[in-house]
């Protein structure tokens, strides 16, 4: 006699958006089970009118009976996959595409299933309940999507009469992991031909699966997690040391998604550490002024923070510069502001903008800073290489008053 477990903890990916429809299913199900379980009788609508019956095979039970569970331990069991590897299919799909995946690999498992217990089992009476289709069917997608990836999966195993036990966590390929959890479908489905027990429906497993598959197949997801593998590759590489193979993965994946401003940054430190400083200021400016169109300010304001770091007076576009110079005073960020705007002064001098950069300078030296002499010396230099600008009186006025408070 012996017991496996395993279930799923995470993968080697990253969330960039809330999973609104996997929380609202959670909820949903944790809902009715409390409902089901503490209330059955409390309410105007009878929630065992979702039971899914064979011999009254309607689509409305077969996707209804998804959101139903006979026990703790089948909702846990649901809610665990649901959650870990739903949350990570909807934000690459989308809400919808997220949704019509789960409604439809609901019903049609559990529509396969209640065939099976009509023609296999003979048994048209027997209902049928879970989110089992559902998850079987992300588990599905899941494969194709993220089929390059890594799965931390928690296991357990236990031979009680060789007084055996183990467990832990461990990190293996997608690939793998769910084809371990296939197969032990198959077989446990196989066995039911020879008069196993039937209160778990494999049939509803195995058919949720491969619509999941076929799902994410038509829908182009294939193409889509293989070009997320090069990122994932190229990431690796980076934590492993090899910034030459690193470089070559991100080139390859940016050529495919072109719009991806983040990874723009990634392949910039991939340039510092093989010593291509050229290639990785190209790629640094790349990636904050793509990050400045799409709106991510904050994000830009982190990458330029370190590529100034590494690259004493790195610049972007004039337009782009000035725009984070803005940004940076505005988020009270004087320190860093104040070198953007002495970058833009100094690289754009002609700029009809270049005077307000140094006024700008020069308030931020002043108020935030208190820094009166540094204040001084930009309202010095506005007067002197720009006399004829609109701002050089502003800055007489003020080196006259700082004169008079010194008095």
């Amino acid at each position: 006699m012996y017991f496996f477990y395993y279930f799923p903890v995470g993968i080697n990916a990253n969330l960039h958006r809330f999973p609104i429809m996997t929380a609202v299913y959670s909820v949903l199900c944790v809902a009715l089970f409390i409902v089901a379980r503490f209330f059955p009788a409390g309410t105007t609508f009878d929630v065992y009118n979702l039971i899914y019956m064979p011999e009254d095979a309607r689509i409305v039970t077969a996707i209804g009976a998804g959101f139903l569970h006979f026990g703790l331990f089948h909702l846990f069991g649901n809610l665990l996959y649901l959650i870990v590897l739903g949350r990570y299919l909807e934000d690459r799909f989308g809400p919808v595409f997220f949704t019509l995946l789960y409604l439809s690999s609901a019903g049609l498992g559990n529509y396969a299933q209640g065939l099976f217990n009509i023609h296999v089992l003979d048994m048209p009476y027997m209902g049928i309940i879970g989110a089992s289709g559902a998850v079987s069917g992300i588990l599905g997608a899941f494969t194709v999507r993220f089929l390059a990836s890594k799965m931390r999966i928690a296991y357990w195993a236990f031979m009680p009469l060789q007084a055996f036990t183990r467990g832990g966590v461990v990190e293996m390929p997608v690939i793998f992991a769910i084809a371990l959890w296939f197969v032990m479908q198959v077989t446990r489905g196989l066995l039911q031909f020879e008069g196993a027990g039937s209160q778990v429906a494999y049939v509803t497993h195995i058919s949720g699966f491969a619509w999941g598959m076929l799902v994410a197949f038509v829908g182009g997801q294939f193409g889509q997690g293989r070009v997320e593998a090069l990122l994932q590759k190229g990431e690796r590489y980076m934590r492993e040391g090899h910034p030459y193979a690193a470089q070559g993965a991100l080139i390859r994946y940016l050529a495919k998604r072109p719009d991806d401003a983040v990874v723009y940054a990634k392949l910039a430190r991939a340039m510092v550490l093989s010593g291509n400083e050229d290639g990785a200021r190209k790629h640094y400016r790349m990636a904050c002024e793509m990050l400045i169109d799409h709106g991510h300010r904050g994000a830009c304001e982190d990458t330029y923070r370190e590529a100034a770091r590494g690259f004493p007076r790195f610049r972007l576009s004039a337009g782009h510069q000035l725009n984070l110079a803005f940004g940076l005073e505005r988020n009270l960020k004087p320190e860093l502001a104040i070198v953007a705007y002495e970058v833009f002064e100094e690289c754009y001098p002609m700029n009809k903008d270049a005077s307000f950069a140094l006024l700008r300078t020069a308030v931020l030296y002043m108020h935030s800073l208190s820094e009166m002499e540094k204040a001084e010396a930009c309202y010095l230099r506005l007067i002197e290489r720009y006399p004829e600008d609109q701002w050089a009186d502003f800055a007489h006025e003020q080196i006259r008053c700082m004169t008079v408070r010194r008095a």
